[in-house]
């Protein structure tokens, strides 16, 4: 029965091959339904991409207009992706170049807040449990569809994740950085707009003064929680590699916003190589005072 196996793993990979065709069609269709006829928040994209790389020309700066909704398109499409596919075939869409740190931090029984960002593809996140040996908590914003709402947290915690409404994040979060039983490791998009009436910290990102959260910097320094910034790449259509980088060992003896600014700081290198798979669709500098600009 040997002659099964090569049969079975030549139709497996061809299945697989079959779902990524699929998948690169429907994103051809979501690129030419919000570039082509909607021309999706289109003004912000531009106006974000302009000032981020003012001496950038306008020729360049339609060409990495272009290439971001072709990323977004795909962003539509992965979460899907993902879900449909075998366990093997997802490692292969979303590589981790070096849980060996997270490894030796869970050894040492040190809880982690990962910093993670809008950059690449988040969604393939909710498989880090199957990754790494922590117990992983991110948040989550509910919907007003109750239908809707339950499908989204079945699917965001299929692999594990404990999700955390946001508006009990912080703390949910800092109870989980306190338990011993088992190290926890939270992972908080960092680079979300911050609330009009809370955007009172700054850092200089993208050549911009730009409003910045620092919940996940005060939940690691009252926690001393080890801090990692999570760097993704964008290695072909649907894969992506993620490398963990140190950012804070002991996050207790952290200057104020010096995490925060680290964090901004290797996010603006993860731009500035590969541009079009951050979301520029989001109005990010909307609320910064025309004073503090």
């Amino acid at each position: 029965m040997e002659f099964i196996k090569p049969i079975k793993k030549w139709l497996t990979s061809a299945f697989f091959n079959l779902l990524l065709t699929i998948a690169g069609a429907l994103s051809a269709m979501v690129y030419f339904i919000v570039f082509h006829v909607l021309k999706y928040r289109y003004d912000v994209i531009r106006k974000n991409l302009s000032s981020s790389f003012p001496v950038r020309g306008e020729q360049q700066i339609k060409v990495f207009i272009k290439h971001y909704y072709r990323h977004l398109s795909d962003l539509v499409v992965e979460p899907f992706l993902h879900m449909i596919i075998g366990a093997k075939r997802r490692k292969e869409l979303a590589n981790y170049t070096n849980p060996e740190l997270l490894e030796n931090f869970y050894s040492d029984n040190r809880n982690v807040v990962l910093l993670a960002s809008h950059y690449g593809n988040w969604e393939y996140l909710i498989n880090l449990p199957k990754v790494v040996k922590f117990k992983v908590f991110t948040a989550f914003t509910p919907v007003s569809n109750h239908w809707l709402n339950a499908k989204l947290l079945k699917m965001r915690s299929f692999f594990g994740v404990n999700l955390i409404a946001k508006q009990y994040f912080y703390r949910g979060a800092l109870s989980a950085l306190k338990q011993l039983k088992r190290p926890s490791l939270v992972v908080v998009i960092a680079d979300q707009r911050p609330a009009p009436a809370s955007g009172k910290h700054f850092v200089s990102f993208l050549g911009q003064k730009t409003s910045a959260q620092i919940g996940a910097e005060r939940l690691a320094v009252v926690s001393d929680a080890v801090v990692v910034y999570l760097e993704c790449i964008k290695k072909a259509r649907f894969h992506y590699d993620y490398t963990f980088h140190l950012v804070s060992d002991h996050s207790s003896q952290s200057l104020p916003l010096n995490i925060t600014a680290s964090y901004y700081n290797l996010l603006e290198k993860n731009i500035i190589r590969a541009p079009a798979h951050w979301l520029w669709s989001h109005d990010r500098w909307k609320h910064i005072p025309a004073d503090e600009k």
